[in-house]
This record gives structure tokens, sequence and C-alpha cells, in this order.
């Protein structure tokens, strides 16, 4: 009986996980697509579709903050605020250590907070405050 307890208790951790996995990756992708052109090089609009796949597609924490990187290199420098030049090789290199979600959705965090609001959308400004809420809630897990 204990045996099975423990099976249920794994089996609805992976589950939970996976939910999790699902729902940071979508609000990966919310950012990006909130993005605008002038935000991202050239580049971007060729990549962005199978980014966009990987993305979807990612199952690990690790495999998301190398998407979060892959994103960040395409964003022009005056996209981002004069701090971030100063903070970006370390976080790059937080963002190759990822592990966990947790890890994950700071970094997610920290580079949206660095990004200047003249290169995101209109509308961002009306869902920041409830997106950075669900991004915030993979550091209480």
């Amino acid at each position: 009986m204990l045996i099975l307890k423990v099976c249920i208790i794994v089996a609805q951790t992976a589950n939970k996980k996976t939910f999790n996995m699902v729902e940071l990756n979508q609000l990966l992708l919310e950012f990006e697509s909130n993005l605008t052109w002038e935000a991202v090089t050239k580049e971007w609009k060729e990549l962005r579709d199978s980014w966009v796949s990987k993305v979807q597609a990612a199952v690990e924490p690790s495999q998301l903050a190398e998407y979060l990187i892959e994103l960040e290199s395409d964003i022009q420098w005056e996209a981002v605020q004069n701090y971030w030049k100063l903070c970006r090789e370390s976080w790059v290199e937080d963002c190759h250590s990822a592990s966990t979600l947790e890890e994950v959705s700071s970094l997610l965090l920290e580079l949206e907070s660095n990004t200047t609001w003249e290169v995101l959308s209109d509308e961002w400004q009306e869902i920041r405050e409830n997106w950075v809420q669900q991004v915030y809630e993979f550091n209480d897990e």
C-alpha cells in the first residue's frame, strides 16, 4: 500500500511539473509576442516560427532557459535598459545553469524588467501586472 501511495505522489508531482512547464512556456511566448519588431533583429523574423515551436515543445526548464537566451540574443541593445549591458553576461551564465522552473521564471522576469517600454506593445502595459503575478507564482512552489 505504501508503494502505491508513493507512486501516486510521484505521478502527481510529475503531472504538476508538466502543467507548470506548459504554463511557463506560454508566459515566455506571451512576453515575446508583445515585443515589437523594432525590439528585435531582422534575423528574428526568420527564426521566430521555429523558436515558437521549440518553446511550445520544451519539457525541461533547462531547455526553456536556452530558448530564453535565444530570444534575448535577438533583442536589440536599444530595446533594453543600459544596466542590462552590465548584468547580461552573468544572466546568460545563470540561464546556462538553470535547471528549475523557479530559476527560469526569475530569469524571464529579469529580462522583462530590463526591456524598455518603448519596444513593448501598448497592450503590455495593461496585461503586465497579471503576467508578472503569474511568473512570480513559480517562486512560491
